[in-house]
């Protein structure tokens, strides 16, 4: 057994509570309520059957019972955004094979009218001067709206925006208590007051900065490690640094008792809060395949915006059996907790993103293919925390992405990949200088299996460079085909490197055991 599951001086997160209902419920398999083909849906037609779809959804929009709603097997065509836009919503295919439900897009998302939950994130790209450029092929443009958000299929809670880029249009959320006090594992806090909490409540736990650019929350953040922090961090001490979205199971007086264990300490500089989180739950899509017209991928950040799903303001959902084939990103999200998306295939022409978790909290990504060139294969975006990328393999271009934007404590665990440039690496550096470093403390990198296709290297160990600017990774059982000498980011912890066979071979798996044993005693 790695003894880092041993030693009680190293910090290792819980990982546990990734996914559906913390792991503990099954992905319910549920029968139709609702048939598209009854509101004119025809497959095969080669006709649109955008407006078609669009009935059935307000249909079921209309329903106060939870709605299955039916795909017939074949083509599909839609050219317009689908908004799921209440709970207890899923939508089911036939399968996400060939001879499934295929929803083919005709054309991309930037040639529609820009949606309103757009415009600020337009004005930001305005304001910022967000540009592409690329002299060597005469590219100068502002980034496109859908590079990294907005999708044909797109869950909103009406009236709230899914992220806030512009400080005016931050919208504060209802605080409902101010946090005394609550330490780093622990799955009680103590409030000044609990009038307004209830029992089963998903509310929100904030950190802030009140402190400027030397605060204790950014060392904390970044372990005390020596790394350059972006401005993000201090520029509105209004806005917290750090969120988690977490489960009240027990109310006492002013003690209240969490399902999730806290990620962080609650001191009273970081003026801590419980507030609540609008949001939707029991979100499905399933047994789906996205294809989209092949156009050739143009250039990084000016997407046209083939993108399948987006899933925004969503706990307790899940994306599973889905195929996505020549789009500019399959799965992406912003600020959701406790959502599954398994048994994913991603194929075709360059993507930006395959499977994006940005702003999330306790997401899980399982059995994740993707066979074809991408950008951002499995990212952790700005704000993803305490999420997994689990069993999976990613070929062709292989990055473990970890994009800036205070994302930490995420683990990548029994990955394979398929690595054929010997002069890149798979540890993946992305984001703005605004928001560095690129990780918080214990990012996690399990059984990372990589098995590098080129010709015999010259020389061995093959030199690989991790994130230079990444503070205190776990790195445990990363191996190869040829042996690796891996540099990485301050403080860094390796055990493990170049052992095939580790005795634990998934993290996650194994948290996950530990925890529902304890849980059964």
């Amino acid at each position: 057994m790695p003894t880092i599951l041993e030693d009680s001086d190293i910090y290792l997160p819980d990982f546990s509570y990734a996914g559906y209902h913390w792991g503990e419920k099954e992905i319910p398999q549920m029968q139709a309520t609702l048939f598209a083909t009854d509101f004119g849906v025809v497959a095969n037609d080669s006709l649109d059957d955008t407006d078609a779809l669009k009935a059935a959804f307000t249909a079921a929009h209309s329903q106060s019972e939870p709605v299955v709603l039916a795909l017939p097997a074949g083509r599909v065509i839609i050219s317009d955004i689908l908004y799921i836009e209440r709970s207890n919503f899923v939508l089911q295919g036939a399968g996400s094979g060939a001879e499934g439900t295929i929803l083919y897009f005709p054309k991309p998302l930037n040639t529609l009218p820009t949606p309103t939950d757009m415009i600020e994130l337009e004005e930001y790209l305005h304001v910022n001067n967000k540009r592409q450029r690329e002299p060597e092929r005469g590219i100068d443009s502002l980034y496109s709206l859908y590079a990294w958000s907005g999708a044909y299929f797109w869950t909103r809670v009406p009236g709230e925006a899914a992220k806030t880029y512009m400080s005016k249009y931050y919208k504060p959320d209802q605080v409902l208590a101010s946090i005394l006090e609550g330490a780093r594992g622990s799955h009680e806090l103590i409030v000044d007051q609990s009038d307004g909490l209830s029992v089963g409540d998903v509310v929100r736990v904030n950190w802030y900065n009140k402190s400027g650019e030397n605060s204790s929350l950014i060392k904390h953040l970044y372990d005390n490690q020596d790394v350059m922090v972006g401005s993000r961090h201090w520029e509105n001490p209004n806005m917290p640094v750090i969120k988690q979205e977490v489960t009240i199971v027990e109310i006492n007086a002013e003690v209240i008792k969490l399902k999730e264990p806290l990620m962080h300490d609650l001191r009273p500089e970081w003026a801590p809060t419980l507030t609540e989180w609008k949001h939707l739950e029991e979100i499905g899509m399933e047994h789906l395949r996205f294809e989209f017209a092949y156009e050739p991928y143009f250039a990084h950040h000016l997407e046209a915006g083939y993108n399948g799903i987006y899933y925004a303001n969503v706990a307790n959902s899940w994306v599973k059996d889905v195929s996505f084939h020549n789009g500019d990103s399959g799965f992406l999200s912003d600020v959701c907790a406790n959502v599954t998306v398994e048994n994913v295939k991603v194929t075709g022409r360059k993507y930006h993103y395959a499977v994006h978790f940005g702003d999330v909290y306790d997401m899980l990504g399982k059995n994740i293919h993707v066979n074809c060139d991408v950008y951002h294969s499995l990212s952790f975006n700005t704000g993803a925390r305490n999420c997994v990328f689990t069993h999976s393999v990613v070929t062709e271009v292989p990055s473990l992405d970890q994009h800036s934007g205070a994302n930490h404590q995420n683990l990548f665990d029994d990955i394979k990949l398929i690595e054929a440039d010997p002069n890149r690496t798979f540890f993946y550096m992305g984001g703005d200088g605004y928001w560095s470093p690129t990780h918080g403390a214990f990012s996690t990198f399990w059984n990372i299996q990589v098995d590098f296709t080129y010709d015999e290297p010259k020389e061995l160990p093959l030199q690989i460079k991790g994130v230079t600017n990444g503070p205190s990774a776990r790195l445990i059982g990363v191996t190869g085909n040829y042996p690796m000498e891996i540099n990485y980011g301050p403080g860094a912890y390796m055990e493990g490197i170049n052992a095939k066979n580790i005795a634990v071979p998934s993290l996650y798996e194994y948290q996950f055991e530990q925890r529902l044993n304890r849980m059964n005693k």
